[in-house]
């Protein structure tokens, strides 16, 4: 999914980690610079153009320093 805002993608993140299909999987925030969007996904994989945010676990949400 795609968001404009972090608040947007943080929201979008969380309620996707608590449906029960994704139980204990990450669902990664990952901001990218080329579009300057940040995308919702449970695909961690990150570009050189892309930066990790943090990412929710059963709505649990950890940063990325």
């Amino acid at each position: 999914m795609k968001a404009k805002s972090i608040e947007e993608a943080q929201s979008l993140a969380k309620s996707q980690s608590l449906e029960t299909k994704y139980k204990d999987e990450a669902i990664h925030i990952i901001y990218c610079n080329k579009t300057e969007y940040f995308y919702v996904d449970r695909d961690g994989l990150i570009r050189l153009w892309e930066q990790l945010i943090g990412y929710y676990v059963n709505g649990v949400y950890t940063a990325e320093n």
